[in-house]
Formats: C-alpha cells, sequence, structure tokens
C-alpha cells in the first residue's frame, strides 16, 4: 500500500499543474519546485500515507483473503468435475462450480472497488497538496522578486539556486502539516445545486 501510494504521487505532476506557465521568463526570473519531493516528504503527505495504511491495510488484507478462498473453492469445483468425468467424455458443468465463479467475479469485483476508492483518496490528497502549495510558492516568489513558478519536471535545465522545494516543504509543513483522507461527498443526483455566495471570489 505504502509503494501504491507514493508511485501515485510520483505520477501526480503528470496530472495535476501547478500552473499554466512559460517554461522561461525573464527580468525577475524563474522558481522551480520539485513536486516529486513535496509528494514524497511534505507532512501532509506523510500523514495521508500513515492515514490510508491504517485504514486501508487492514480491509486491502481481508478482500486479498475473501478473493484466494473464492478462487480455492473454484478450483476445488473445477477438480471435482475432472474427476468425475469419465475418460473421453465431455465435462459436465454444475451449479456448484458456476456458483463458485460467481463468488470470485464478486470477490475481485470488490477488491477492485477498494483500489478505486484509494487511487481517488489518493488524488483528493495530490489535489489539497497543491491548492495549499500555491500560496506558500506566491509567497516565496514575491520575497525573491521572481517572475514566476513552476514544476520542476516543466523544465530541461534549471539553476540549483532557483530550486525553492526545500523552503516550500518547510513553509508547507507549518501552514499545511495534515492531509484528510475522507473524500468529500458528491451531491446526490437530481440535488438541486446549492446558492451562490455573491461574496465568494470569482477566480483565484
Amino acid at each position: 500500500m505504502t509503494k501504491m501510494f507514493k508511485s501515485a504521487m510520483l505520477a501526480a505532476t503528470a496530472v495535476v499543474s501547478f500552473s499554466a506557465v512559460p517554461a522561461f521568463a525573464a527580468d525577475g526570473g524563474t522558481l522551480v519546485v520539485d513536486f516529486d519531493q513535496v509528494f514524497q516528504n511534505s507532512a501532509a503527505a506523510k500523514s495521508a500515507t500513515a492515514q490510508i495504511q491504517a485504514k486501508y491495510q487492514p480491509l486491502g488484507a481481508q478482500r486479498k483473503a475473501a478473493f484466494d478462498a473464492a478462487v480455492t473453492a473454484y478450483n476445488a469445483q473445477v477438480d471435482a468435475i475432472k474427476k468425475a468425468t469419465k475418460p473421453g467424455a465431455q465435462p459436465t458443468d454444475t451449479p456448484a462450480r458456476q456458483q463458485a465463479a460467481e463468488r470470485v467475479q464478486q470477490a475481485q469485483d470488490s477488491a477492485e472497488q477498494l483500489n478505486q476508492e484509494v487511487n481517488q483518496v489518493m488524488g483528493y490528497v495530490r489535489s489539497q497538496i497543491v491548492d495549499h502549495a500555491r500560496p506558500v510558492a506566491e509567497q516565496i516568489r514575491a520575497e525573491r522578486k521572481a517572475t514566476v513558478v513552476i514544476p520542476k519536471d516543466g523544465v530541461l535545465a534549471s539553476d540549483p539556486a532557483a530550486d525553492i522545494t526545500s523552503t516550500l516543504v518547510q513553509r508547507l509543513d507549518t501552514a499545511f502539516p495534515t492531509a484528510s483522507i475522507v473524500l468529500p461527498q458528491q451531491p446526490a443526483a437530481g440535488a438541486p445545486a446549492a446558492p451562490a455566495n455573491p461574496k465568494a471570489p470569482t477566480g483565484r
């Protein structure tokens, strides 16, 4: 589970764009952030990893055990059919084998459903980290009088002095030490949309 979480976090920069900016800038210069490191080393990412392990590892073990048991039962039914089939005759399917096959499919579906939920949670964690990193990056950009801050994987080469990852992680740890793994509830189908807040900002 830990390896799966980290690998998904490392892939996040391919799907979660920090900001749409050019690969270079004039005057004030460009700062870069290594989001691979942010998704590994920030307190929020570590807290999410620990929460996911605590919540999903036992469930994953249970569903794997259920799947293994279902497969074993299915194989036993297949062996029974083989033993009951006379040489040269076609094997006759049985309701027991069919039911065993259905249980295998159900166990597999249950395991895949859990895996999908974990992936959704990890995506939600990534989005929280990026959202909270934005104001921190803006603060550092202003302090250093830079033009933009971009993900490090968006450039071919950069001056090490332009890398603000460590500073960003330190400040992010203070501003956002713990990420939530509770997915926000989606509105029920057909439910009326919440009224707009006229005082809410209309953009970032």
